[in-house]
């Protein structure tokens, strides 16, 4: 009868080839017969009768076949309060709503949350951000904040001129590279003047702000790196350099720039050889870097 039931579930499909978190309902295909007590009743019926009706031939298959009613619940969003500063989420304080699976996960389960509740509204009264706060100008401008306060881009500059002066231009030209489009107006270079051809100034870092919707600001780390025409002359550049700890242009921005978070090491790069110092590295800062901001 197994065999005759495992065949019938794969026939009708009900294992989603997708993953996902919803709740199903399903319903049995065939509604098995009751089995009555003496009375005729469906209650009280001894143990042995209902054994004793299960004939087990290949007919008793089809009381196990289900069939997926069309109506599936979405996954549950709660809504929690954040007791501290979290990537991707928000800051201490925060009131946010996020799927239910990664409040448990992410949130909830390492005490970086609470439920938002009345209690708890009490509890943290002194740290609680009122919802009607504004946060970001839009939910596109609160995407390109979670992607972009963590990615470290490549600013080019070139060494087959003179001298040349850092401008927001070069900065602007960088970040339409990556299908990010702004105007010189919603770029600062608060740090100062940067002036090259200066090997010396290669592969270091400095911090550029954009604007959006006149609201919101995002720091995005920079890199330095020197091309030029001639083979012979180009800078050796290291693999992996966006996930390196490269020292800051300006010491200033030092303290800054180890704050600022960065992209994790893709599985690749962490099993790459060769990138065992620099993965050892970043873990390091990670770990630093997490208890200065979250404490």
């Amino acid at each position: 009868m197994l065999n005759v039931v495992g065949r019938t579930l794969l026939r009708s499909n009900c294992v989603p080839k997708v993953s996902s978190r919803t709740t199903v309902i399903v319903t049995r295909v065939h509604k098995p017969p009751l089995v009555l007590n003496k009375d005729g009743e469906a209650k009280d019926v001894p143990q042995k009768k209902i054994n004793e009706s299960v004939s087990w031939d290949i007919e008793d298959g089809k009381y196990v076949v289900y069939q997926r009613d069309p109506e599936i619940l979405p996954e549950q969003s709660v809504k929690v309060i954040l007791l501290r500063n979290m990537d991707d989420y928000g800051v201490k304080g925060q009131i946010i709503t996020v799927k239910s699976v990664i409040a448990n996960r992410d949130l909830l389960l390492p005490g970086h949350a609470v439920y938002h509740n009345d209690e708890n509204l009490e509890k943290y009264s002194d740290i609680v951000i009122p919802e009607e706060t504004k946060m970001f100008s839009s939910d596109v401008a609160r995407k390109i904040y979670s992607n972009w306060s963590k990615r470290c881009l490549d600013v080019c500059m070139s060494m087959d001129v003179k001298e040349w002066t850092l401008e927001r231009w070069h900065v602007k030209a960088s970040l339409r590279k990556h299908n990010l489009w702004l105007t010189d107006d919603q770029i600062e270079i608060p740090g100062g003047h940067i002036k090259g051809p200066n090997l010396d100034l290669e592969n270091k870092e400095f911090i550029s702000v954009i604007t959006l919707n006149n609201f919101d600001k995002i720091k995005i780390r920079c890199r330095l790196h020197h091309i030029t025409s001639d083979p012979l002359k180009e800078p050796f550049y290291k693999r992996a350099w966006y996930i390196q700890i490269a020292e800051p242009i300006f010491e200033s921005e030092r303290q800054e720039l180890l704050d600022m978070n960065r992209q994790p090491p893709s599985k690749k790069l962490r099993t790459t050889k060769g990138l065992e110092d620099t993965v050892h590295q970043f873990e390091n800062w990670r770990l630093d870097r997490l208890q200065r901001v979250r404490n």
